[in-house]
């Protein structure tokens, strides 16, 4: 199988965690994807894949790159 139908195929409930995960890391601010998979321990494909889903809800957004890699940010919320 390969690795998106593997996403594909989560259950809700575990997308939730991983995201749940994510968004408690970039909570203490910006971070890119190797940092995140260390603090998470979820595998960077995961991460890649949720951070493309919390993107498309304007959940987190793209702040720069360092060290050749994007750096992600929670956004703020606008009432």
């Amino acid at each position: 199988m390969s690795a998106i139908i593997a996403h594909f195929k989560q259950k809700r409930g575990d997308v939730r965690a991983q995201r749940k995960a994510i968004m408690e890391v970039l909570s203490e601010g910006p971070s890119k994807v190797s940092v995140i998979a260390e603090k998470t321990e979820l595998s960077k494909d995961k991460i890649v894949w949720n951070l493309l889903g919390l993107l498309r809800w304007g959940t987190v957004e793209i702040i720069g790159e360092e060290e050749h890699e994007l750096m992600f940010a929670a956004t703020e919320v606008q009432e």
